[in-house]
């Protein structure tokens, strides 16, 4: 059995939702691959109103 131990970066970015995609061009520009994509719901008055989001990404410090 071979372990190897890596340096994990990870960033998470919340925004609203008209900055979505900016925050995915960072990403790929950083280097980051985004292993997660939430919206958020954090409209207290309508549950069902998305207003924000949330991205979780990391790199291998390694590669760099």
């Amino acid at each position: 059995m071979d372990i190897t131990g890596r340096k994990i970066e990870r960033i998470i970015i919340t925004g609203l939702l008209d900055e979505y995609k900016k925050a995915q061009a960072y990403c790929r520009e950083n280097g980051f691959r985004i292993i997660q994509a939430n919206p958020c719901l954090t409209d207290g008055k309508h549950r069902s109103n998305v207003t924000s989001f949330e991205i979780v990404a990391e790199k291998d410090e390694t590669d760099q």
